[in-house]
């Protein structure tokens, strides 16, 4: 049963209980009431009668008296007349007297007063001559009856009186005693009903401050509290039940919350705090005072190869890289340092107890060592490394990103020494990289004004002495600090997006190099151009070539693309060797630079065949005088040549070096011994000088 109809049910029973009482009671109020009233007019009736009975008697007295008097003559007829006119009266008022209600007494003495009237009235009668009888009734007989019947008038009146005041008491004693029983009923009945509801209110009330109890712990966080009464069908159930259902949805709402709240601080992918936790712990690392033996350590570390091992094997084979850096990070800390996922392939690892540099520095030593664990991935074995940048938490330092700053400068200079290794952070090392800084942003400038155009080394064939080609170099004659060496930009241009704009600016300019001196009639058989892997892993660089190239009406073997050997470094699904294949298919020749310097194997040679292998200068330089040189040198040759494939020697400066190479087989050079790169103008004039060519240009 619901509590509705539990509280309901007992109101509206008391009050029916209540309302039957009152009518009851007053029911019997009314019936009493008019019992009385019954009562007393029967009593009036009945002592009227009596009233008029004595009224009667006394006139029948006087008339008898009247006419016991000697003087007093009257009729017989007469006489006889008025005496039945009140013999009749009298029988009148018995029958009512008789009809009227009265007690058994009274009844009797109806009959009694009857029986005296009857006795007097036949005495009297013989006195008036209306009876024959030869006794005749003295006076003071008839007195005596006289005073007989009127005495049983008086006492017949007394009788009727206390009759009807004992009726009236006893009326109002029923209704006493009906109202007792209805009062008492009701006080029961009352006390039951009351009994019952003040039980179940009892009832409702602790089961209502158990369920406040369980909601006021569920709301201080107790989410597992144990809720009563979850199987009740009534109200208290429902309220339960919602209880319940309240309980398990702060629960989720709470997981949720510290679910949000972990990914608000931490990297999804290998659940480390993020930046923004990085953040909110350097400034509280702030709080602690640096001292010789308590210092604050930032290392800002990132992994070497990682984009290229990610462009390689996919996202998923990069994210078990990154977990992998991530678990051997942490292995390298203590409980309370920090490590924190802030970019790509970066990270920060913050050491609350630094110690001494020479500490620091076997950590971030430690931490590459372990970064650079081959990891397998499907199989294979992939090797990554690291970069480590260290700066300190210096005193009164209250901005974190100054020390992150720091420490990424640190990194900057770590990588520019050759990656794999760790660097701390200094005032020259700041000083250094807000150069590079301005040199970038001058770099912009220099990009929009034309200042960076490329130089062209000529390349030669040593027997013949003909040109067989040119290399177009970047150079940048910057306003202020005049013409710059290709290592101070190159590598600063590819780091900060800018490789595009330059490679672009060099193809512009070599195309634009073939067509003067072709119009000029000069020998300008192709020149070949540097690309990055990046470059060669975007799939739009074919089309763009095609589109350059027939804009200028020249062909693809114009153009040779010159790649690093430690492109064939990667497997067959590197989308830069499918680019590369892309271009030997148009008629693109491709030259590997720098041969021998990098990881390429020879099988990896065979697999994938290039047009052409240029011989790093680090080979060259000196192979007159060096016979181990010579012999590296000449088994080299014999593989380009026997693979078919175009060698030339870089780095080409003496006439010795010249006799040795074409003496092992190799006859294209290029290098100071040849020319040095020059611009644009300056190889038309060499090639004018050289070959005598410029009467040609003018007549073609």
């Amino acid at each position: 049963m619901s509590i509705k109809r539990r509280i309901l049910g007992p109101i509206v029973l008391l009050i029916v209980i209540g309302i039957v009482g009152a009518f009851w009671v007053s029911l019997a109020a009314i019936r009493t009431q008019n019992a009385i009233q019954d009562a007393d007019t029967t009593t009036m009736r009945t002592l009227q009668a009596t009233e008029r009975a004595q009224r009667i008697r006394v006139e029948i007295e006087d008339q008898l008296s009247q006419f016991l008097e000697f003087n007093t003559v009257e009729t017989p007829a007469r006489v006889n007349r008025n005496h039945q006119r009140f013999v009749t009266a009298f029988r009148n008022v018995w029958q009512e007297l008789r009809a009227a209600p009265g007690s058994e007494k009274q009844i009797e003495m109806v009959a009694q007063v009857e029986e005296q009237f009857e006795a007097w009235n036949t005495e009297a009668t013989i006195a008036l001559g209306l009876l024959t009888d030869t006794h005749i009734p003295s006076h003071n007989r008839l007195d005596h009856l006289a005073r007989r019947l009127e005495l049983a008038l008086v006492a017949l009146e007394q009788e009727v009186r206390l009759s009807a005041a004992n009726a009236n008491q006893d009326a109002r004693q029923r209704y006493v005693q009906q109202v007792v029983v209805v009062f008492i009923s009701m006080i029961v009945i009352f006390l039951v009903a009351g009994s019952t509801f003040i039980g179940f209110g009892s009832q409702l009330v602790r089961s209502l401050t158990q369920l406040a109890a369980a909601m006021e712990r569920i709301r201080s966080g107790d989410f597992d509290t144990p809720v009563s009464y979850v199987d009740r069908r009534d109200e208290v159930g429902k309220i339960a039940r919602g209880v319940a259902a309240f309980s398990y949805t702060l629960r989720d709402l709470s997981a949720a919350k510290t679910r949000i709240e972990h990914l608000a601080l931490h990297d999804q992918l290998t659940n480390l705090p993020n930046r923004r936790a990085l953040q909110e712990y350097l400034e509280h690392c702030f709080d602690l005072a640096p001292s010789s033996e308590h210092r604050v350590a930032v290392l800002h570390v990132d992994l070497d190869r990682f984009k290229q091992i990610n462009d390689l094997m996919g996202h998923a084979a990069g994210d078990e890289i990154l977990r992998h850096a991530a678990r051997a990070m942490q292995q390298q800390i203590g409980a309370d340092d920090l490590t924190a996922r802030v970019g790509g392939d970066e990270f920060v690892i913050v050491l609350r107890q630094a110690g001494t540099d020479a500490q620091v520095e076997c950590i971030a030593n430690r931490i590459i060592e372990a970064v650079s664990q081959p990891i397998e991935i499907w199989g294979d074995f992939v090797h990554v490394g690291a970069s480590v940048g260290i700066a300190f938490l210096m005193a009164g330092e209250t901005d974190p990103a100054r020390i992150l700053s720091n420490a990424d400068i640190a990194l900057y200079v770590a990588k520019s020494k050759g990656r794999g290794r760790a660097s701390f952070y200094n005032d020259a090392t700041r000083a250094r990289f807000e150069g590079n800084m301005a040199l970038l942003k001058d770099l912009r400038c220099g990009l929009d004004n034309g200042e960076i155009t490329a130089f062209f080394q000529p390349q030669v064939d040593g027997v013949t002495g003909e040109v067989i080609g040119f290399e177009a170099l970047a150079r940048w004659r910057h306003p202020e600090r005049g013409m710059l060496d290709p290592g101070v930009f190159i590598t600063l241009a590819f780091e900060h997006g800018l490789g595009d704009r330059l490679t672009e600016r060099i193809v512009s300019d070599a195309i634009a190099a073939l067509l003067e001196w072709r119009a000029r009639g000069l020998p300008a058989p192709s020149v070949s151009v540097n690309f990055s892997a990046k470059q060669l892993r975007d799939g739009g660089l074919v089309e763009y070539l095609d589109d350059t190239l027939f804009a200028a009406a020249l062909e693809p073997e114009d153009i040779a693309i010159e790649v690093l050997e430690s492109v064939l470094f990667s497997d067959g699904v590197d989308p830069a060797l499918n680019t590369i294949a892309q271009l030997q298919k148009r008629g693109y020749k491709i030259e590997l630079d720098d041969f021998g310097t990098g990881h390429a194997s020879i099988s990896n040679l065979r697999r994938f065949k290039v047009d052409g292998i240029k011989l790093d200068k680090d080979f060259v330089a000196g192979v007159d005088q060096d016979a181990e040189q010579e012999v590296i040198l000449r088994t080299m040759i014999d593989l380009c040549r026997n693979l078919g494939i175009v060698c030339l020697a870089e780095g080409v400066e003496t006439e010795a070096e010249k006799n040795k190479l074409i003496s092992l087989g190799c006859s294209r050079f290029q290098g100071y011994g040849v020319a040095r790169p020059m611009p644009q103008d300056a190889v038309t004039e060499w090639l004018e000088t050289k070959y005598g060519r410029h009467t040609a240009a003018k007549a073609g």
